[in-house]
């Protein structure tokens, strides 16, 4: 995508009532979302292309009819070969159901513009790229404070206390109170302390050196469904009817099919894969299916 440069204000409103009009107020909101060099030719050659510019292509239809499919597939089949330049959709009517599927496929952002020259994102891909114009608020960073104002005692604590943790277990040796026999029980404690002492005395060194130590835990999801005790079949209403087989739900293969094509197209878009799969896991979709689903979007994005 088009490196993307501070952005101007809003476009002011214009009456749409020509194709060219149109054109030129696409090129003026594709210039607002940061792509500074969008340029429209009305009159020009129709390559399929009506509006070009660094990181992106646009097309703009002026119809009553709703936007199909076949539209959103010639406006692919225009773009150079080996480019992957954002793909932006305009028009005034709509767009039926099989087309806003295909864009989603293609990361294709689907816009809707007024008689005043507005336009409104259809789908994700678009609301990303009109998010882009929010101006952005600078994030104040507190510098660090430069070592040399802290004091030796605030700068090798941790060194102390991992020294101290590391002896502590050879000091407990001789205490009558700790080791009270058996033998074979006095070595498990003094075990124990000094696994103990010496882990937390590792941690502290480390985190005095700026050595990283990372603790992942992944969380699970455990759902706990009580089975009905009137045998195969339960009463619901008054009328008997029969319980499924297995008492676990996954999702369809339809849905896992959509979720494989949003989550393709929100990796083409530039989303980290870590992302995905944490909007996934906010949709309540369980650990396997994000991993198979990341895994056939992955496969969906490098099919030519």
């Amino acid at each position: 995508m088009a490196k993307t440069p501070s952005r101007a204000v809003t476009p002011e409103p214009t009456q749409i009532s020509s194709w060219q009009q149109a054109e030129l107020n696409a090129a003026r909101w594709m210039r607002h979302w940061g792509y500074s060099d969008a340029t429209s030719r009305p009159g020009g050659p129709d390559s399929g292309i009506d509006v070009r510019a660094t990181g992106a292509l646009g097309q703009v239809k002026y119809q009553a009819a709703q936007v199909g499919r076949p539209e959103l597939q010639r406006f692919v089949g225009a773009r150079p070969y080996g480019s992957n330049a954002q793909l932006i959709f305009f028009t005034g009517s709509g767009y039926a159901s099989t087309a806003v599927a295909y864009a989603q496929e293609w990361n294709i952002a689907l816009f809707r513009y007024a008689l005043d020259g507005a336009m409104t994102p259809v789908n994700d891909a678009a609301r990303h790229v009109h998010r882009l114009s929010a101006p952005t608020v600078p994030i104040m960073v507190r510098s660090p404070e430069p070592a040399g104002a802290q004091t030796f005692w605030q700068r090798n604590w941790r060194v102390l206390a991992s020294v101290c943790l590391l002896m502590a277990p050879l000091g407990s040796m001789g205490d009558e109170k700790t080791y009270t026999g058996p033998l074979a029980l006095d070595i498990l404690k003094f075990i124990g302390i000094l696994l103990l002492c010496w882990s937390l005395g590792a941690f502290l060194m480390a985190a005095r050196f700026g050595v990283r130590i990372s603790l992942q835990i992944q969380p699970f999801r455990v759902a706990v469904v009580t089975r009905p005790r009137t045998g195969p079949t339960t009463t619901v209403g008054g009328t008997r009817v029969s319980r499924p087989p297995y008492d676990r739900v996954t999702a369809s293969t339809t849905d896992l099919d959509g979720l494989v094509s949003e989550a393709a197209g929100l990796l083409r878009s530039g989303s980290k894969h870590h992302h995905v799969d944490k909007i996934l896991r906010e949709r309540g979709v369980g650990l396997m299916d994000r991993g198979r689903i990341l895994t056939e979007a992955k496969k969906l994005n490098r099919r030519p």
